[in-house]
């Protein structure tokens, strides 16, 4: 797991003009929803962006940022269940505990949020 709460942000910060052209904000915030780590109000915070995908991603990092990291877990198992696991890789390839340098080669880790 992630030591503190600015590591994940650390990561996502890093790697957010990146990831908001590519996310699909409202279908991950949808399932942060159904998990309880998004509130209604940040959900509908976000749709109310759909016209507006990169804003309603931007919104969408913003808040992961400043969450503690179950809700960071959460983002990166929603990204799984929204078909982007590309995105959930590149991730946890940036993260320190996402990498394993075992003679120059980098392994994934199979991290997973766990309710």
């Amino acid at each position: 797991m992630l030591a503190d709460t600015s590591d994940h942000a650390r990561v996502l910060r890093k790697l957010y003009s990146e990831v908001s052209l590519k996310i699909d904000a409202d279908t991950v915030a949808c399932h942060m929803f159904q998990q309880n780590q998004l509130t209604h109000e940040k959900l509908e915070n976000i749709q109310s962006k759909r016209s507006e995908p990169i804003a309603a991603a931007k919104k969408l990092l913003n808040i992961v940022i400043k969450e503690p990291p179950s809700v960071y877990w959460c983002f990166l198992e929603a990204l799984s269940q929204a078909d982007q696991e590309h995105l959930r890789k590149m991730i946890i390839m940036e993260s320190p505990e996402g990498q394993l340098n075992v003679s120059g080669t980098y392994f994934l880790l199979n991290y997973s949020h766990t309710s």
